[in-house]
C-alpha cells in the first residue's frame, strides 16, 4: 500500500510539474513553431473566421509553452489574432533594438513560402535578451506566424 501511494504522489508530481518535467523543453523549437503554423495555415485555408477564434482561444494544437499563432490583416497590419495585441497595428512594433521588426515581417510575408525575420527579445523570466524568430506567411487576407525564442535552450538547458 505504501509503494502505491509513493508512486500515485510521483505521478501526481509529475503532472502538476508541468511539460519541463515531463521531458518536454521548457521553450518550442523552430520545428514545432514551423509545424504549428502550418496548422494554422491550414485552418484558415479551411475557414479564417473559425481559424481566427481558435487562435485567439489558444486552442489546442495552437498553443504550446512559448509558442502561439498570430495573425494580422495582409492589407492594413492589424493583429486579428494575438494574446495581447488584437485591434494594435502590428507595423508599430518595435524589438529591444529599437528595430522596426513589425514593418519587417509586415514586408516579408508572402504567399509563396514561410520568411523568417529575427529579432531581439527578453527571455521569459530573465534579464537575458536573445534573438526571436518569426515565422510569418501570408494565408489570404491574413498573415499569420508563430514566434519561436532561438537561444532558449542554450539558457536554460539542463
Amino acid at each position: 500500500m505504501g509503494e502505491q501511494r509513493t508512486v500515485c504522489f510521483a505521478l501526481v508530481a509529475l503532472a502538476l510539474a508541468g511539460p519541463a518535467a515531463a521531458g518536454k523543453a521548457e521553450f518550442g523549437t523552430a520545428q514545432e513553431a514551423q509545424a504549428m503554423l502550418a496548422r494554422a495555415i491550414a485552418e484558415v485555408n479551411a475557414d479564417r473566421r473559425a481559424a481566427i477564434a481558435k487562435f485567439n482561444h489558444n486552442e489546442q494544437g495552437f498553443r504550446d509553452r512559448d509558442l502561439f499563432v498570430f495573425c494580422f490583416g495582409a492589407s492594413d497590419g492589424i493583429f486579428t489574432a494575438h494574446e495581447g495585441l488584437v485591434a494594435h497595428d502590428m507595423r508599430e512594433l518595435r524589438d529591444l533594438a529599437g528595430e522596426p521588426v513589425g514593418e519587417q515581417m509586415f514586408a516579408a510575408a508572402n504567399d509563396r513560402q514561410v520568411a523568417r525575420v529575427s529579432y531581439v527579445s527578453r527571455l521569459p523570466g530573465t534579464t537575458q535578451n536573445v534573438v526571436k524568430d518569426a515565422y510569418v506567411r501570408r494565408v489570404g487576407d491574413q498573415v499569420c506566424g508563430v514566434s519561436v525564442y532561438r537561444d532558449a535552450a542554450p539558457a536554460h538547458g539542463n
